[in-house]
């Protein structure tokens, strides 16, 4: 059978001291911090002008799109693919025709111009249909 609850609100709330006094204690702690978090949101949503939530609504709909695109596996992986080989690359001083030169000898080299490329192509068709 449940509980009477009383239309007093000064009955309930002793009832619920008695009940849990550390939880009270606890609450009463924690009140002045709950005060000044409310008063931070009420000056935050008075200090917001139509501009600035529109603004903000526009970041919003941005960062989905981006999240659409980078939930893309084939985007997934060249991201991937790309910062494993910025954490892997070292820079030991100037490149010079002779680093080059070699490097045209490598495959590791060629598949990464070969890729670097397809990025710069894709990115130029990216920029030009925008």
């Amino acid at each position: 059978m449940s509980k009477q609850q009383s239309d007093d609100p000064t009955e309930e709330l002793t009832a619920a001291i008695e009940a849990n006094p550390e939880a009270f204690a606890t609450f009463v702690r924690n009140l002045d911090t709950v005060n000044e978090l409310v008063e931070v949101a009420e000056l935050g949503t008075a200090a917001m002008d139509d501009e600035m939530v529109a603004e903000l609504a526009r970041t919003g709909s941005s960062l989905a799109e981006l999240a659409d695109v980078a939930a893309d596996d084939d985007a997934r992986r060249g991201i991937e693919a790309l910062l494993r080989a910025l954490g892997e690359a070292d820079a030991n001083g100037p490149v010079d025709r002779y680093d080059v030169w070699e490097g045209l000898r490598d495959g590791e080299f060629l598949a990464g111009v070969r890729y670097a490329l397809s990025m710069v192509r894709s990115l130029g068709r990216a920029v030009k249909d925008r």
